[in-house]
């Protein structure tokens, strides 16, 4: 098995120094090419570990690889470094602006060379997300390739009705490869338990399209969701959660208060936040007593009313 690193170029900055992201390549035998990026948004911080994870697990002298994996770990340098969801230089979402403008701003720069150096020639393609620096997130989006999205094992899917433009997902799945967008951890809770589960779902997606010789382990039961509702608040303060991270893929009654937000300097109740649906599942919250914007990504619920039970696959 032959690893190797290319940096890949995109600008020259004010202070001198070059943003280029790194393309790692791990290449087996003959079979599937299979790509990885994670930290697209910069403050979803557990898919780099888990694909370091990964990558050192690739290397080892008895592992066979039939085929090629390519990573990139870091796709957005400067918001990873900042620690924030948009690239500072020009606060654009570079998950919303595929596939990029080489005479674009600066993050449609960066995606432009993202989509010409990396989302060509992949047999299959995986995007790991995370909830960001307070949220906290557990699904896996079923769009093109079912079975791969079942191999990852998260017990909580997603169907959009519509897909979000301008995706790295939307390149590849123009470009016919094969793709699964992974939302998982986040908030800086239980970062170990995220990590291996981001490093299970991968090794097994690798099982699923060959490059790894063990046989996959069958998808568990799972929930397929058709509608989901985001909840924001209209108030800005101090969020009181209600709801914890040990209740994602819960399901819980229409109603349920799902936290509170106070006026940290009034003390007054400014917004009650419930549970949309009158079977609501927890897709994503927000696990700590912490200021939270107006606007901010604060709940993510799925109806499963309209949701579909998939059986566990055979042994």
């Amino acid at each position: 098995m032959e690893h190797t690193v290319e940096w890949i170029p995109v600008a020259r900055m004010v202070d001198g120094s070059e943003l280029a992201f790194t393309i790692h390549t791990f290449r087996g035998g003959e079979g599937p090419v299979v790509g990885m990026s994670a930290a697209i948004h910069g403050d979803e911080t557990i898919g780099p570990e888990a694909l370091r994870r990964l990558g050192a697990l690739l290397e080892q002298p008895d592992r066979e690889l039939r085929g090629t994996v390519r990573m990139i770990p870091v796709a957005n340098p400067l918001a990873y470094e900042a620690n924030t969801r948009n690239t500072p230089a020009d606060h654009v979402n570079l998950n919303r602006v595929f596939p990029g403008d080489p005479d674009g701003w600066l993050t449609e720069q960066l995606a432009a060379k993202i989509a010409q150096h990396f989302l060509t020639g992949l047999d299959a393609y995986v995007d790991l997300h995370a909830g960001g620096a307070y949220p906290v997130v557990d699904y896996v989006y079923l769009t093109s390739t079912p079975p791969l999205s079942r191999a990852f094992g998260s017990r909580l899917l997603y169907r959009p009705k519509e897909p979000y433009p301008g995706t790295t997902a939307t390149v590849a799945d123009e470009r016919g490869i094969p793709t699964v967008t992974v939302e998982l951890g986040g908030g800086l809770y239980q970062e170990e338990e995220y990590a291996r589960r981001n490093l299970d779902g991968l090794l097994n997606v690798l099982r699923s399209v060959g490059v790894l010789a063990e046989q996959p382990r069958p998808a568990p039961e799972q929930i397929l969701m058709h509608d989901m509702a985001i909840l924001r608040p209209h108030h800005g303060g101090i969020l009181v959660p209600e709801v914890r991270v040990s209740d994602l893929a819960r399901e819980v009654p229409g109603g349920t208060v799902l936290g509170r937000i106070y006026s940290p300097y009034t003390f007054e109740l400014l917004e009650t936040i419930t549970a949309p649906f009158e079977r609501s599942l927890l897709v994503l919250l927000r696990d700590n007593l912490a200021p939270i914007q107006p606007g901010a990504y604060m709940y993510m619920l799925g109806d499963a009313s309209t949701a579909e039970i998939l059986p566990a696959e055979a042994q």
